[in-house]
């Protein structure tokens, strides 16, 4: 249900994905990701959806997604500012050009940057459709003001719907789109097709397998074109994989496919998706990253971690033996670190005299029960 002193819809995750990386500067070491949740990547979608309105679409929620959860915010940037960016990552040259803008059907007006505000404009007639477990929406992907002014002023002034932006900020299962590969991939059915197997990239099994039928709805691939699989399978899909194994360095994997029959005719298609060597070193040090920030939050907090109990020194264990002769320091340390965490692992400034005071409270409480047993 929906809560009545809000719009939005409730967040079920522990922690919120953000993006990563600078938008204006790409960057191998710290790539430009949004979180994308998967319902987002693969529904139905209606509306005039070119591969330059996904590259938009995309880079306008990197530019608002801190602001997202703000219901009603409007988000602004300088018309310049997105030329520049696809020139500059993409190649494209033809965005600011001026031109004629079909407003409605019977208004036209000529504009500077048409281009770019024909792609605005499809963007704000496309509805997106979407579900989950709990829930099911249909939004337009943008809104925006068109109106002369403006224009004129020099910068797009746009907003998300607040469910759509609640959805992208609070998905159960996300696919991280790096927005340079997004902008400089060529065809409309590679850039779909990038989304949706970038979401099998961290998965254990990094396959994914369609019908040809429900790949042909994904990449919205039209009901008359390509009907053969030898038409499909050269002019869109080795056309999409070819590019996405261009630029797999960037993209973080690369993908193989095949095709499978049932009968004499193929019917599905098979995915495979590999992380490049690149890819791994980077999950392996934020991984890295990660466990320190855990560390030194935990410190913070007064607490230690759990995986790195204190362990006493070798002048410890020395003390250790000449009072305890005959006893195995080792099997005393590991309930020290039992006893330790079962405390709550809080941080002990001084293991040496913590683990010998453990050690003398340990052997005294077995003498005493040797004499009452006496």
């Amino acid at each position: 249900m929906f809560d009545t002193e809000s719009p939005q819809l409730p967040v079920t995750t522990k922690q919120r994905p953000r993006t990563t990386g600078d938008l204006w500067n790409p960057s191998a070491a710290n790539p430009t990701t949004v979180p994308v949740p998967l319902p987002v990547v693969v529904v139905r979608v209606d509306g005039p959806f070119t591969a330059l309105d996904r590259k938009l679409w995309l880079a306008l929620v990197h530019i608002a997604f801190p602001d997202l959860d703000k219901p009603g915010k409007i988000h602004e940037i300088l018309i310049s500012e997105i030329i520049d960016l696809f020139r500059r990552v993409g190649g494209r040259r033809d965005l600011g050009a001026k031109g004629t803008l079909q407003l409605t059907k019977k208004l036209s007006e000529n504009t500077e940057a048409a281009t770019l505000w024909q792609s605005i404009r499809r963007l704000a007639k496309t509805t997106i459709e979407w579900e989950d477990d709990d829930y099911m929406g249909i939004n337009s992907l943008l809104g925006a003001r068109m109106d002369k002014d403006a224009r004129n002023s020099g910068k797009l002034y746009f907003t998300f719907d607040p469910l759509l932006a609640q959805h992208v900020l609070a998905p159960r299962a996300w696919a991280r789109l790096n927005v340079h590969v997004v902008m400089k991939l060529r065809s409309k059915y590679a850039v779909t097709l990038y989304e949706i197997l970038e979401a099998y990239a961290n998965r254990e099994n990094k396959t994914c397998t369609a019908t040809i039928d429900e790949l042909r709805a994904w990449l919205k691939v039209p009901d008359d074109a390509y009907q053969s699989w030898k038409d499909f399978r050269r002019n869109v899909v080795d056309i999409a994989v070819e590019e996405i194994n261009t630029y797999a360095d960037l993209a973080g994997f690369s993908v193989e496919y095949e095709g499978i029959r049932e009968g004499k005719a193929f019917t599905k298609i098979k995915f495979t998706v590999a992380k490049t060597d690149g890819r791994q070193e980077r999950e392996t040090m934020l991984g890295r990253k990660a466990v320190i920030h855990k560390r030194r939050a935990r410190a913070i907090a007064g607490l230690a971690d759990p995986d790195n109990p204190p362990m006493p020194s070798g002048d410890a264990l020395d003390a250790f033996r000449r009072k305890w002769p005959g006893n195995d320091p080792y099997e005393v340390i590991g309930l020290f670190q039992d006893k330790w965490r079962g405390a709550g692992c809080t941080v002990i400034r001084s293991p040496d005299g913590a683990f010998l005071k453990f050690a003398e409270g340990m052997f005294k409480a077995r003498a005493k029960k040797g004499r009452v047993a006496a």
